[in-house]
């Protein structure tokens, strides 16, 4: 085995445990969101549950650190100066808007029975939840996308990597397909813009791909085989779901 191998192996290992991380992170969030043990569902402090305070303090941190090893495994320990700041800025928006939406979401939850007393307090919780916290989240994942993608394209392995590890990196993108799947088929109307936030995240590598890295395989691009698949899967997947439901003629 040469040294390069050697470093492609390095580089596939650490990747494959990060990413198996960020997933099984990615996969609790989702399960707490979606159908909460009743656990979860126990106060924490004033109106939040201890669900709103995993949000925050547990799988907002957890996302933002798993994102920032990702990306120097990625670099192979040597991102740019301006990466490392766009790093951060990515950190902060998913950090941000994680850390906002669930407590907006449950004061408007707790409150709605207040609305027609105190309709422009109400307005604003709404725009905290649906708006700010919404967008911001959104923010970060469309730049995190971008820097993920770009530095791989960038940096490739010096070799492709085998079946095995294809598979490996095959089942991260199945779990956040089911991920992103989830959040997306049940909220229509609401998420047909979020399809076009994730349409542009991954637009820029896959364009940037073809045009100037086009000698590169997808072996060589283990990020890109965790992130085409899910991101063009949840796009495709939850237009077919809607239009099984019949909701696309609307």
């Amino acid at each position: 085995m040469t040294v390069c191998e050697r470093t492609d192996h390095e580089t596939l290992t650490r990747l494959l445990g990060l990413f198996a991380l960020f997933g099984a992170v990615c996969l609790l969030a989702g399960a707490s969101r979606m159908c909460p043990p009743a656990w979860q569902m126990r106060p924490f402090g004033d109106i939040l549950r201890i669900r709103e305070a995993l949000s925050m303090f547990v799988f907002a941190p957890a996302v933002g650190v798993l994102f920032w090893l990702l990306v120097r495994a990625v670099a192979q320990g040597r991102p740019s100066r301006a990466v490392e700041v766009l790093m951060v800025l990515t950190v902060y928006f998913i950090a941000c808007g994680m850390g906002m939406h669930d407590p907006a979401n449950r004061m408007e939850s707790f409150y709605r029975g207040s609305q027609a007393k105190l309709p422009e307090l109400f307005a604003s919780v709404r725009y905290l939840d649906d708006a700010l916290s919404h967008w911001t989240f959104w923010g970060g994942f469309v730049l995190g996308t971008w820097v993920f993608g770009l530095q791989q394209l960038l940096t490739p392995l010096r070799g492709r990597m085998g079946g095995r590890w294809f598979c490996g990196f095959a089942a991260v993108a199945a779990a956040l397909l089911w991920v992103l799947l989830t959040n997306l088929w049940d909220e229509y109307p609401k998420t047909r813009v979020d399809l076009c936030v994730i349409a542009a995240a991954v637009g820029v590598p896959l364009v940037f791909h073809v045009v100037a890295r086009r000698d590169v395989g997808m072996l060589r691009l283990p990020v890109l085989c965790v992130v085409y698949p899910a991101y063009l899967g949840a796009i495709a997947g939850t237009l077919i779901c809607w239009a099984v439901q019949g909701k696309l003629g609307v």
